[in-house]
């Protein structure tokens, strides 16, 4: 028995939710158009609809309000559906590279060996440990565990693009560094405070050969929660003793709201891990790529490069 499937024709409104933007914005102008000047000239001289062409004529704008914000909905809508396609372009693009790679792998001695022969359950890690030390070449050997098992381990990929998540997991005084060289590498003169100095402050910016500095940065790595506004006050202490008018703080966090309010009073201006990630990839490319470079350098035996 075959069942019948009820089609439900979408609303008019819901149309241009599918159309482009542009439609909408069209429509509204028509309406306008329409109901502004067209209207009345039809319906002149006939006291009755005249009074009520001049009655819709007033709220014409109204309509026209409407199809626009139907317009901005449509166009908000098509930015989030082709930002959610290029993520997903982007993991997939990944994973492919990754299942690429393991597909070329030669494979390890052990797994080799394994599938030739079974060996007995107490004999099994004897087995694995003379394969994996009569093996040549550093590049096949196998993922040995920490005991002695392979595949408990793998070594963390180093990251070759900048995210939000690599500037998170920086520590605070490799940060102070990255910070330092964005600086230099934008053609701004700055200074490292010198480390033990305590001064509440990590960097100095100074204005064309000037000596002195016109500017301070204070910065901040990403903690649990957002930076609260004891770190701005105790920023604006700083700015005054050192007779310094303006002041940044950068972190790879973010800010509470009432942080905010008190640095937007005082030429604080602050930075987060977002603002920090945008400012990063304005810079020329090979910059950007050497800032990475100095970012992961101290763990960059740890890692295992991809892309």
């Amino acid at each position: 028995m075959v069942q019948s499937k009820k089609i439900r024709s979408k609303s008019f409104p819901g149309n241009l939710m599918d159309a482009p933007w542009q439609l909408s914005v069209l429509l509204g102008l028509v309406a306008l158009f329409a109901l502004e000047w067209v209207l009345p000239n039809i319906v002149a001289g006939n006291l009755i609809l005249e009074s009520i062409a001049n009655g819709i004529s007033a709220v014409a704008w109204v309509f026209y309000g409407l199809f626009f914000l139907l317009a901005l909905v449509v166009y908000a809508s098509a930015l989030s559906s082709q930002s959610n396609q290029q993520k997903s372009n982007a993991k997939t693009g990944a994973s492919g590279k990754e299942s690429a790679t393991s597909k070329h792998s030669p494979p390890s001695p052990i797994t080799a060996h394994s599938a030739q022969i079974e060996p007995e359950p107490d004999k099994a890690k004897t087995a694995t440990q003379d394969t994996a030390i009569s093996s040549e070449s550093p590049g096949e050997l196998p993922n040995i565990g920490e005991h002695g098992e392979e595949g408990d381990y793998e070594l963390p990929i180093k990251p070759t693009e900048w995210s939000i998540e690599v500037i998170k997991n920086i520590k605070l005084e490799k940060f102070m560094g990255v910070c330092l060289r964005f600086y230099q590498e934008s053609g701004i003169h700055s200074e490292r405070i010198a480390p033990g100095l305590d001064r509440g402050i990590d960097i100095l910016l100074y204005q064309n050969d000037t000596e002195t500095p016109t500017a301070i940065v204070k910065c901040a790595t990403c903690g649990t929660g957002p930076i609260e506004p004891r770190s701005i006050r105790e920023l604006l202490g700083v700015m005054t003793h050192e007779n310094i008018a303006k002041a940044f703080f950068v972190t790879g966090g973010h800010f509470s709201e009432e942080a905010k309010t008190i640095a937007g009073c005082h030429r604080i201006t602050l930075i987060n891990g977002g603002m920090l990630l945008m400012m990063i990839n304005r810079l020329p490319e090979e910059k950007k790529h050497s800032l990475l470079e100095f970012a992961t350098e101290d763990d960059s035996t740890n890692h295992r490069n991809i892309g």
